[in-house]
């Protein structure tokens, strides 16, 4: 009988510092738990699964380091840090008896999807309807028009990258050999006074082969690194729907319940409209969070991209200076 071969994460809370192993199927039901329970939060995606041809063990790291991004999220959020499910992820030592024990408690949670509303308690006076639908309708309209624009810069950024290591690269190599071969040109002719101009020519054709390679490289750090956080984030955002779609259920069941024709019970009509105002609650609280950190990492992400450019160009600035610097000034 074979032996299944399985890739496992080591995984170290600051809260506790001691070291857990996870698969990535309890990744994956950590994942589903978060999801039944938190029907008004926005739960990033897993990575993807498949570890698939020549590359694997490339893929292998990117995962590891996505799931690291991953569980960082998770950690920044206020409510989802602290809830059981959580805290047995990230803390379970034993990984039988233990792990399966705080499973079934996990999957068997009667607070999760409706029953997590009845453990909200609210601070703050509750937003009326009016301006929770007002707030929630500018997030869809927003969220729709954020993911649109990052499709678009996905696309560029593949763009970017076939053109860098393709064309680009073509153009900055051709003029690299063409130079190579003017030099070699000049070198056959016997004039003393042709060394020098022989050699920068050399050194140049050499300079452009390089900036060929430069480019071909650069997108792994700016355009590559851009996508994979814009990526995070169209992940997060195609779980808006779903946040969403929950608020507006019990918008309508208010509004049904108050059309509706013949006698109303007055505790019922009280405990759907208070339902509505708690939903309403967390969803723009989470809306909140949402926006937070949108602001605290496109700031990084472009600082990250802007610094990569810059880089980029002053590497090419220097090979074209030190190039420059071969060709005597002329009296």
């Amino acid at each position: 009988r074979g032996m299944k071969s399985f890739m496992s994460y080591y995984i170290t809370p600051i809260s506790t510092n001691l070291t857990v192993e996870r698969r990535y199927k309890q990744f994956d039901w950590f994942h589903e738990r978060l999801t039944e329970k938190f029907p008004c939060m926005i739960i990033p995606p897993l990575p993807e699964k498949a570890v698939v041809g020549k590359y694997q063990q490339d893929f292998v790291e990117q995962r590891r380091e996505k799931l690291e991004l991953w569980l960082n999220r998770i950690g920044r959020h206020p409510v989802i840090a602290h809830c059981d499910v959580t805290n047995h992820f990230l803390t379970c030592q034993d990984e039988k008896d233990g792990w399966k024990e705080g499973k079934r408690k996990a999957e068997a949670d009667k607070t999760s999807r409706s029953g997590f509303f009845m453990t909200i308690q609210c601070d703050a006076p509750l937003p009326d309807s009016l301006r929770s639908e007002r707030e929630v309708s500018s997030f869809s309209g927003f969220t729709k028009k954020m993911e649109a624009n990052l499709d678009k810069v996905v696309r560029q950024n593949d763009d970017y990258f076939h053109k860098m290591a393709g064309p680009l690269k073509q153009m900055y190599g051709k003029y690299g050999s063409l130079f190579k071969e003017l030099g070699e040109v000049f070198e056959t002719c016997p004039l003393q006074e042709s060394k020098t101009l022989t050699g920068a020519l050399m050194n140049t054709g050499k300079t452009y082969s390089e900036i060929a390679d430069i480019y071909e490289a650069q997108p792994q750090y700016d355009a590559h690194v851009l996508s994979e956080s814009v990526r995070e984030y169209l992940g997060m955002l195609g779980s808006v729907p779903d946040m969403l779609h929950v608020h507006k259920g019990a918008a309508q069941k208010v509004k049904d319940y108050t059309n509706r024709d013949g006698e109303k019970d007055v505790e019922e009509e009280q405990n759907i409209s208070q339902r509505y105002s708690t939903i309403s609650a967390a969803v723009m609280a989470e809306i909140t969070h949402f926006h937070k950190h949108r602001n605290t990492d496109f700031n990084l992400m472009m600082r990250n991209f802007l610094s990569s450019q810059l880089e980029f160009h002053s590497k090419i600035c220097a090979k074209l200076n030190h190039a420059l610097a071969q060709y005597p000034e002329q009296a």
